[in-house]
């Protein structure tokens, strides 16, 4: 065979591959836009490349912005409740300090909906994010300016697609965590996570075994859950804002496929940008819950009418003036600093 025929055919292979490439590249980019669309405000047509303009935040305007963040298991259907948003976390950012404040409400606080008493996990099933949100700010006296969605495969994609994480365990229990019920471990002392483990350390709490198993390093149950859940978005942040990952323009259409079906948002691609671009600039963290402090408890146990342990405000149902104070005290002091 010549030289001139060996290059016909080279160029030709070339030429295939190039096509097959880009192709597979539009295909790609495609379904990524169409993962993009689901995950982000309905009716947006959001695509990857509106990814590169940000879009102001609802109440950017008025100096903060508030971001419900509710987390459930629906994408793990085999056990009961798996719709229910036992994560329910407030993300509230002064837009002048940059200072991010983290606001846990426990899943089992006692709330009316619709003429109906339930624990606020539920009131998602029964209203959906709309109905959380109203519920949250009726709880805290402040206003959701954006919502999202998240389950147990999406929670694990974002860790693992940074590479996992470090998180700090400081159980007063020497040998660290241990939740017989999720078959979970680890001990004290900075530990690398990745998406599985991150998860079963945000779901660990020592609630009673029926096998005699004793759990062990969270004394405080669900509020200590929620407390490394905190930690956890904390860390994963500050992660998400250094790797490179998230903007090679190779990996990000699968990172953005993964989410659809387990993401939902009412933000525009416009806004996820300015929602990143803002967590580059964080200055500090406060991390709460409603539940107050061990010197000052805002909650109290309660057991419903049909028999269910919840929580309710220690200064009786369905009052949340001293909660709200509580909160508007982290919020006011953000704002003293920014002035002095």
């Amino acid at each position: 065979m010549n030289r001139r025929r060996v290059l016909q055919i080279i160029s030709a292979v070339l030429v295939v591959a190039i096509i097959i490439g880009g192709y597979a590249a539009f295909s790609l980019y495609n379904k990524a836009d169409a993962a993009l669309a689901n995950v982000t405000k309905a009716g947006s047509n959001s695509k990857l490349t509106d990814l590169l303009e940000p879009e102001a935040l609802n109440g950017e305007e008025t100096g903060r912005v508030n971001l419900l963040i509710a987390g459930n298991s629906a994408d793990d259907p085999g056990h009961n409740g798996s719709s229910l948003t036992d994560s329910i976390m407030v993300a509230s950012m002064d837009m002048t300090t940059k200072k991010l404040t983290l606001i846990s409400i426990p899943r089992d606080l006692w709330v009316n909906y619709g003429g109906s008493s339930m624990k606020i996990n539920a009131v998602y099933t029964q209203g959906g994010m709309d109905a959380l949100k109203q519920q949250v700010e009726g709880i805290l006296g402040i206003t959701i300016n954006h919502q999202v969605l998240i389950n147990y495969s999406a929670f694990k994609s974002m860790i693992d697609a940074v590479g996992g994480i470090d998180v700090t365990i400081d159980s007063s229990d020497s040998r660290g965590i241990y939740d017989p019920m999720i078959g979970f471990s680890i001990g004290n002392g900075t530990q690398h996570l990745d998406g599985t483990q991150a998860l079963l350390l945000a779901r660990s709490r020592n609630d009673p075994t029926y096998d005699g198993r004793i759990a062990y390093g969270l004394p405080n149950g669900d509020f200590d859950r929620q407390m490394y859940q905190r930690k956890i978005l904390q860390v994963l942040i500050t992660k998400l804002t250094t790797v490179k990952t998230l903007i090679n323009p190779t990996t990000l259409p699968d990172i953005i496929d993964s989410f659809s079906g387990n993401v939902t948002s009412d933000l525009t691609a416009g806004q996820l940008r300015r929602l990143y671009d803002l967590s580059k600039q964080i200055s500090t963290t406060d991390s709460i819950s409603i539940r107050g402090d061990d010197n000052s408890l805002l909650l109290a146990d309660y057991t419903s009418y049909n028999g269910q342990s919840a929580l309710i405000p220690r200064a009786g149902a369905d009052d949340y003036t001293v909660i709200k104070q509580y909160v508007a005290t982290y919020m006011t002091a953000q704002q003293t600093a920014a002035t002095q």
